[in-house]
């Protein structure tokens, strides 16, 4: 079997752009560190990767590896609309200390999957580094399991991000393709995904609460079901208050009431408001309350 990459893994969410200060993004990694995550998934949706020129996101991929220093696995995420511009970042990240890659589908235009298949395959030959396929058919184009299929037979595509509510295509990867290390996408249904057999898991809110979502999978892997679903709880009464209020500006927000600020999300995301941040202080309470009484 492939060996794993890691297991509770938060996206980083990039502090004030267009490029923080090196010792913004290590305090952020020490945060990380500090909850027992296990790796960093670094300049997707969480890190605004799509609303930063290419040579930002080569730059903050570069700021991230020295501050990880190797404490904990790296992926890069270099998806892109244009094959060229995804190929380039998967080269600039290749020396930086990443163990792996991982590219959301093209978008926008309507691609057929002929094109998007040979779009994985393309950054697959060409990458030195193993491949993550992104999954996530709420806003690009999701994979059939045959397709998979397809994509896990290359040697370099060693699994897949799936973030989508649909456990039973999860389930389906892990019984078809038990070599490919399959990742659970959604902060708010990462039970739901360790129950149907996900190794793993990449999420947002795991940049402020991994420790939380670390000890959910000890859970349930010991069969301690009830106290998964606490936590799980407990997670969600946040990421609801997120959600209303934005969950990237959010984070943000978050991360700020817990001694980390990052400033604010990119235009076009709005700025929080001071009931938001209101909000977030009553629903991230009883998280650092769990975190105090461990």
């Amino acid at each position: 079997m492939r060996p794993p990459f890691s297991h509770i893994t938060p996206p980083r969410l990039p502090a004030i752009l267009p490029r923080p200060h090196p010792n913004l993004t290590r305090r952020l990694v020490d945060l990380q560190a500090r909850q027992g995550i296990d790796g960093i998934y670094v300049g997707g949706s969480s890190g605004e990767a799509i609303l930063q020129s290419r040579e930002e996101r080569a730059a903050y991929l570069a700021d991230v590896a020295e501050a990880a220093a190797g404490r904990m696995k790296l992926i890069a995420h270099v998806g892109a609309v244009a094959t060229a511009d995804v190929l380039a970042l998967s080269e600039a990240v290749a020396p930086a200390g990443y163990d792996a890659i991982s590219a959301i589908p093209p978008f926008y235009y309507d691609f057929s999957r002929v094109e998007i298949l040979a779009h994985y395959r393309a950054i697959a030959d060409a990458s030195a580094l193993p491949l993550i396929v992104y999954n996530f058919p709420a806003r690009t184009a999701g994979f059939t399991i045959a397709e998979l299929g397809e994509l896990f037979a290359h040697e370099k595509i060693i699994g897949i991000r799936h973030t989508s509510s649909d456990m039973f295509l999860l389930e389906r990867i892990r019984r078809l393709y038990p070599d490919a290390y399959v990742y659970n996408g959604y902060d708010e249904m990462a039970l739901s995904g360790f129950a149907m057999g996900a190794q793993g898991a990449i999420g947002t809110t795991y940049n402020y609460m991994g420790d939380l979502y670390v000890q959910l999978r000890r859970d349930v892997a010991e069969g301690r079901l009830d106290d998964a679903r606490r936590l799980q709880g407990l997670a969600n009464v946040l990421i609801e208050v997120l959600i209303a209020v934005g969950v990237m500006p959010g984070s943000k927000g978050v991360l700020d009431i817990m001694g980390v600020p990052m400033g604010h999300s990119r235009r076009p995301f709005r700025q929080l408001t001071t009931e938001d941040r209101a909000l977030l202080e009553k629903a991230v309470g009883p998280i650092l309350d769990w975190r105090k009484a461990r």
